[in-house]
């Protein structure tokens, strides 16, 4: 928050004392309104370039942030069917089994989202990904129902397996195109307030507040945009909450 609030405060400081300046040096000179229609056509354009890269950021940014949350649903969902799968199980590997696939969520939320935000993931996790991958290998192809939820557990961990890199390659955050499209944003919100200036915006008190305003709101528009670039970080940021919701249920099966 006072992040947002200094980039705002400097940009609507810059923005005045832009316009003081400028329209000091154009206070001597006659207003020229022969090319107003090809300023206003320019003008126009600069506004629209930034409203649809504005649009296209939020649309890539909010179907991240939702690809986010349904893959951790997923693979917490895996979780609890591999965890229903381990009834049959021979002793001992059951309860190794069982303790892997209590402790991999616990992991996941006390441990590895909050390194999520740097884009790292925990060594304690992956070590008790793979356990896991070694404990069910270990099981017995024989009877039926061993071999079946062997092959079933080992389908579930595959899951697992491919959620947890597609998460960890989300907290990398933006793809080029999400990136392309930040700049953009960024670009054409100096665009909006620069553009007056260069075309002669006098320092007359209307101007100053107008553009000062103008400049406020693309400055906490382009903070918005830049702390939304990670879907575990910043206002729109995805919570463990299914991995916590897994481990209760965990605990309640048989």
């Amino acid at each position: 928050m006072w992040t947002a609030f200094v980039v705002v405060l400097a940009a609507v400081v810059v923005t005045v004392v832009a316009c003081l300046l400028f329209g000091r040096s154009r206070a001597h000179e006659q207003s020229d309104d022969r090319d107003a229609d090809s300023r206003g056509f320019l003008g126009a354009v600069i506004s629209g370039l930034f409203i649809v890269a504005l649009a296209f950021y939020v649309v890539i940014v909010w179907e991240a942030n939702g690809d986010a949350e349904d893959n951790a649903a997923r693979e917490a969902a895996a979780v609890a069917d591999a965890y229903w799968q381990t009834a049959v199980m021979p002793q001992p590997q059951r309860d190794h089994i069982r303790a892997l696939l209590t402790e991999y969520p616990k992991l996941v939320a006390d441990k590895e989202w909050a390194q999520l935000a740097v884009g790292e993931s925990d060594e304690r996790t992956t070590s008790t990904l793979n356990s896991l991958h070694s404990e069910i290998l270990s099981l017995p192809a024989t009877p039926d129902q061993v071999k079946s939820a062997r092959e079933r557990s080992l389908e579930r961990l595959r899951e697992i397996t491919d959620l947890r890199r597609d998460r960890l390659d989300q907290a990398g955050g933006l793809d080029n195109t999400g990136k392309l499209t930040l700049i953009g944003t960024i670009v054409g919100a100096v665009g909006m307030v620069l553009f007056p200036l260069l075309i002669g915006f006098t320092a007359r008190v209307r101007h100053v507040l107008q553009l000062s305003l103008t400049a406020a709101v693309l400055a906490f528009v382009c903070v918005l945009c830049v702390g939304m670039t990670q879907p575990f970080t910043g206002m729109l940021r995805v919570e463990p909450e299914a991995f916590t919701t897994v481990s209760d249920e965990i605990g309640g099966i048989p």
